[in-house]
């Protein structure tokens, strides 16, 4: 889709204000402005409630079969496992440098507007190893897995979208038949899920910006566009920490 030019006039005063609120949240006020309007714009969606709305954006996948067969289920799995576990796409999460690192507003930040703009209590910036999920961006999870930020995967949604490189949309894991028996649904209390996989410039899933509620609840058409924003300034973010952190050659003697 072509970008749309557009002039937004403000006054000196209103300026300033965008400019020291831009710079306390570390971005350019560009940023700042287009994450207001993100927000804005489904405020606005979400006051209205207009059913003809809703109605033509409908679903924004087919609906989950309630039963696989056993057989048929296992090799979704075991195929799952092993996207997961390509050696490539494991050596570019860690060529990310992110793993493990300390907690980072720009990263949070967004976590913060997909939780806002989704009205989900739980937004997470996962980034998934060969046997595990990093949380680089945690709001709302329940401890201790918010001190631990991050699980096995035995407890991972966000493996699924990062195998299949698609978004995954889920209204109640209770009753899908790949989800039902993972234990994020006991141990953290994830009933709805909403991820959009994370994927570099090399075309490698690295994670995904998630949000996650504890009772089923629909998706839209919408809702998904707004993750799928949000998630590509998440790669954005990735993209330029990789470019800042030294490379393991850049490293001085010794470290």
């Amino acid at each position: 889709m072509p970008m749309r030019a557009t002039t937004v006039r403000f006054g000196e005063a209103l300026w300033s204000l965008v400019e020291r609120e831009a710079g306390r949240e570390g971005v350019s006020s560009a940023q700042f402005i287009r994450d207001a309007t993100i927000v804005r714009v489904a405020y606005a969606m979400g006051q209205r409630g207009d059913p003809e709305f809703e109605a033509a954006l409908g679903r924004t996948t087919a609906p989950t079969p309630a039963e696989v067969d056993p057989h048929h289920r296992q090799a979704l799995l075991e195929a799952a496992a092993a996207a997961v576990a390509d050696p490539e796409r494991v050596e570019a999460v860690l060529a990310t440098g992110l793993l493990d690192s300390d907690i980072t507003p720009e990263f949070d930040r967004l976590a913060r507007l997909a939780s806002h703009v989704l009205n989900a209590p739980v937004a997470l910036g996962s980034l998934v190893d060969a046997d595990r999920q990093f949380f680089k961006s945690c709001l709302g999870l329940p401890e201790p897995w918010a001190s631990k930020r991050g699980s096995p995967l035995s407890h991972s949604f966000c493996q699924h979208p990062v195998a299949s490189r698609e978004p995954l949309l889920v209204d109640d894991a209770r009753e899908h038949p790949l989800l039902r028996d993972n234990l994020a649904i006991r141990d953290m209390g994830v009933i709805a899920y909403a991820g959009v996989p994370l994927i570099d410039a090399a075309g490698f899933a690295l994670g995904t910006l998630c949000v996650i509620d504890s009772k089923p609840r629909h998706w839209t058409t919408h809702q998904l566009e707004l993750l799928r924003d949000l998630a590509a300034s998440v790669v954005t973010e990735i993209s330029l920490a990789r470019v800042v952190a030294p490379s393991p050659a850049q490293q001085p003697h010794g470290v």
